[in-house]
């Protein structure tokens, strides 16, 4: 190989290099851009409306999770879809935190009902969001049955910072995030403060439901929100859950969809009415 021909190819592999470098600090600057709003949903027709009012709309595929940028309104917001269930949940809240770093964070969607003073189509703004999965259960023996009366409430532990190990029975929201969405007006229902339960759970025996009530004081049920508001709490974002419910076992079984789409349109219009940048 003459000198020329290995000029050449130290040239190309710098101009390699310098592309490499050139896409990394392309990606990171990317990356680096604050959102204002990061906002969640499972299913598509809890993200629908949202899609709608995302203005120049793009795609980001992260893995398993998708994520869509855009404007709403004066806000710059990333809607992502996180999937059904707590495993879902948290590693898109984690993902879409690093990568897009909102100011907020809010998890929206259906609901079933615990607090059986709530209707179909009522919203629960959460003032906190619990785990109800968590059970320690004391010893039973054999023959003697499943037996709620051996359960006790086992929390989620966060060592916030990496400090010592905190308990946390549920996860507070911010509170200028609830109060914004106790002012949003809503037609179809009531809009109450409450305790967001969240498991990989389809709760359906009313025995059980008030079961869960009177030891969570859960006022819903979905398989989200507890998680999403871990991850928020452990990488300090303000967070708050919003949600409808779909379904009540005491007096409406069934599932309605079309719950999801309502729950989106009281969201974007809570999103219109935050403060420029999150500023309270």
């Amino acid at each position: 190989m003459n000198t020329k021909q290995q000029q050449a190819i130290r040239f190309a592999q710098t101009l390699a290099l310098a592309l490499l470098i050139l896409m990394a600090l392309c990606a990171s600057a990317t990356a680096a851009k604050r959102y204002d709003v990061m906002v969640q949903g499972a299913l598509d027709v809890e993200l629908q409306p949202l899609l709608t009012a995302l203005e120049g709309r793009k795609v980001v595929q992260l893995d398993a999770w998708t994520f869509w940028t855009g404007r709403i309104g004066k806000k710059t917001v990333v809607v992502s879809r996180t999937e059904v269930g707590p495993l879902n949940a948290a590693a898109a809240t984690a993902i879409g935190i690093r990568y897009f770093q909102p100011r907020i964070l809010i998890n929206q969607g259906t609901a079933g009902g615990h607090y059986r003073a709530l209707k179909l189509w009522d919203i629960v703004v959460g003032e906190r969001s619990i785990d109800f999965s968590g059970v320690a259960q004391t010893h039973g023996d054999d023959g003697s049955g499943v037996r709620l009366a051996r359960w006790q409430p086992m929390y989620n532990r966060l060592r916030i910072d990496g400090r010592e190990q905190v308990a946390f029975e549920s996860f507070p929201s911010d509170e200028s995030l609830v109060k914004t969405a106790l002012r949003i007006p809503y037609e179809r229902g009531h809009v109450i403060a409450g305790n967001i339960g969240s498991a990989f759970h389809y709760s359906r025996e009313l025995d059980y439901i008030d079961w869960v009530r009177r030891t969570y004081k859960t006022d819903s049920e979905d398989m989200e929100s507890a998680f999403a508001a871990g991850v928020a709490t452990a990488m300090h974002v303000p967070f708050v859950a919003v949600r409808i419910i779909s379904d009540t076992e005491w007096e409406h079984p069934t599932f309605e969809r079309i719950a999801g789409e309502y729950c989106a349109d009281f969201v974007v219009k809570m999103i219109q009415a935050l403060p420029r940048n999150s500023e309270s």
